[in-house]
């Protein structure tokens, strides 16, 4: 988005009305709000003008809110918007110093709650776009007045102009209707399709608990479509429609308002995830190789498994404190250092400055968690950019939910991470009785699964198991089956690969004894592989090394 520099003096003699603005890829351009004319180059010539960005205080930006609320609201003739649905929305308009009457900004609001925090201004000559104050900290355009509408579906745009566009179409249709005295609940996204998922992700639990609808109504160019593909994997049971005109305002202006609400209402459906697709198209892609995955830290595994593929998830699971969060701090380390991944951590059951630690360790080869060995300073400062590029951690300890965790993981891979690293999904249950923990971790792991696809992103999942009914106890070397993951009928229909962590804590055994582990596949639905590799933990380097069985 445009932002604003500066406000400088114009020919027309105006000593303060030409703002200055820069946008994205860092040219400038001006427009005078005196003359109503747009400037190129507002700084001429002047090579090497070096523009200051001065920071407003929030006092500043509170007055400037203010200000703007004030401004009147217009009609929009050649948008065929009128006052009332304008008005609905709080648009408002910065008028023309030259007539007093001529629309030449569009005013957005954008509010939390019920408190105004930002204004999206909409320079009409030059297209200009830049916020009084932090759009970010709004919820979408729209969406306080889509919540007191008491509506059941709610009705996604891409722009603010598109959203007023489809109320006042919606609302037309329904006057003189029983349908009369219910307004429509329709928002925008606040950047357009680029920020469609990221936009809507904040907003999923209130978007589940408010709605039994949704419908996206995006743009029907390219764009628009790419975005109504991302969204379906975080809203899957929402609803497209196809447009009479690329979008809402054009339906307004081409005299298409009655097709546009017969296709929001009557002609929305249900985008499907895949296609029917016959044998030829696919035969030249199934004529290839198949690949080796990534490597794991270890050969064996890797052998074993064919290696860790992208679109899959792969869950873990041991016994208390039999190792689980050394091999999640060694995964991480291992994607980071050999693949240079981005990696997101998700473990409520530490600190992220411990997670942080102990993944730099493993990439330093170095225990820097442990008080009674001394902390390497110089090891820690050299492996640090490197962590600090890479890693992603969740900061949030002990209280950890499905709903929370999924925009967590969305916004993650917003961001580019690829790998995903969640321990223990155990404590999604925290709290709750065994029976609807059972369905929680059912509808996780499907959702789990689909979003690791959609998103091509690998995601580890450690858990808990339940006690052996008979025999040993794992930490005394009991052996791990996929029936003692919690959950874990869903988790064999729903992932790609299970594998257990063994050993044998017991005092009693040597140290080398105690530091031994066996890292077993349990489940593989790719190759059907079953088998193990044994693993040794280096107490001084804190790293597994796979090793030959005695």
């Amino acid at each position: 988005m445009t932002q604003c520099i500066e406000l400088l003096p114009h020919e027309c003699g105006s000593s303060d009305a030409l703002q200055v603005f820069q946008n994205d890829r860092g040219n400038y351009t001006g427009y005078c709000f005196s003359c109503d004319t747009y400037v190129a180059d507002p700084y001429g010539d002047s090579e090497g003008h070096p523009p200051k960005k001065v920071q407003k205080s929030a006092e500043n930006i509170l007055a400037e809110l203010q200000e703007i609320s004030r401004c009147p609201t217009v009609p929009l003739p050649e948008r065929k918007l009128n006052e009332e649905a304008l008005s609905y929305f709080d648009v408002k308009m910065g008028l023309s110093e030259q007539d007093g009457t001529t629309p030449v900004l569009h005013y957005y609001p954008y509010y939390k709650g019920d408190t105004l925090v930002a204004y999206k201004a909409r320079l009409i000559e030059g297209k200009n776009f830049w916020s009084v104050g932090d759009i970010k900290e709004g919820d979408l355009f729209g969406w306080k007045q889509a919540l007191e509408a008491g509506a059941k579906a709610l009705y996604i745009v891409e722009g603010e102009l598109d959203a007023v566009s489809l109320y006042q179409a919606l609302n037309h249709k329904a006057k003189g209707s029983r349908w009369a005295s219910y307004a429509p609940a329709v928002v925008s996204l606040k950047n357009g399709a680029s920020s469609a998922k990221r936009d809507l992700a904040a907003l999923l639990p209130a978007i589940s608990s408010n709605f039994k609808e949704v419908v996206l109504v995006f743009d029907q160019d390219e764009a628009g479509q790419a975005a109504v593909k991302d969204v379906m994997q975080i809203i899957p049971y929402a609803k497209t429609v196809t447009l009479p005109a690329k979008d809402p305002n054009e339906c307004l202006t081409k005299g298409f308002a009655h097709a546009l609400c017969n296709a929001v209402l009557f002609k929305r459906d249900k985008p499907k995830n895949t296609r029917l697709v016959r044998g030829a198209p696919l035969r030249d892609k199934a004529r290839q190789e198949t690949p080796m995955g990534m490597d794991w830290p270890w050969k064996g595994l890797t052998d074993l498994t064919r290696g860790v593929r992208f679109g899959e998830t792969i869950y873990l699971g041991a016994g208390v404190k039999m190792g689980k969060t050394t091999m999640v701090d060694t995964l991480a380390a291992h994607f980071i250092t050999k693949y240079k991944l981005n990696i997101f951590c998700a473990q409520p059951e530490e600190l992220a400055s411990e997670t942080y630690k102990h993944v730099a360790g493993k990439v330093a080869k170095r225990i820097f968690h442990d008080p009674q060995i001394e902390f390497d300073y110089e090891a820690f400062d050299k492996v640090s950019p490197i962590v600090d590029k890479h890693l992603t951690c969740l900061d949030l300890y002990q209280d950890l939910d499905w709903n929370m965790l999924r925009m967590d993981i969305n916004q993650a891979v917003e961001e580019g991470c690829q790998i995903v690293l969640v321990d223990p999904i155990t404590n999604l249950t925290n709290g709750i009785d065994a029976a609807s923990a059972n369905t929680l971790l059912q509808e996780f792991a499907q959702e789990i699964s689909v979003m690791a696809k959609d998103s091509n992103i690998v995601v580890f999942l450690f858990c808990h198991l339940k006690a052996p009914h008979d025999g040993k106890p794992h930490e005394r070397g009991g052996k791990v089956f996929s029936s003692q993951f919690a959950g874990s009928r869903a988790m064999m229909r729903s992932c790609h690969m299970m594998l257990g962590l063994e050993g044998n804590k017991d005092p009693d055994l040597d140290i080398a004894e105690r530091n031994m582990r066996r890292l077993t596949v349990l489940e593989d639905r790719a190759y059907g592989s079953s088998g193990y590799i044994v693993l040794y933990y280096d107490d001084k380097t804190g790293l597994y090394h796979e090793i030959e069985e005695r």
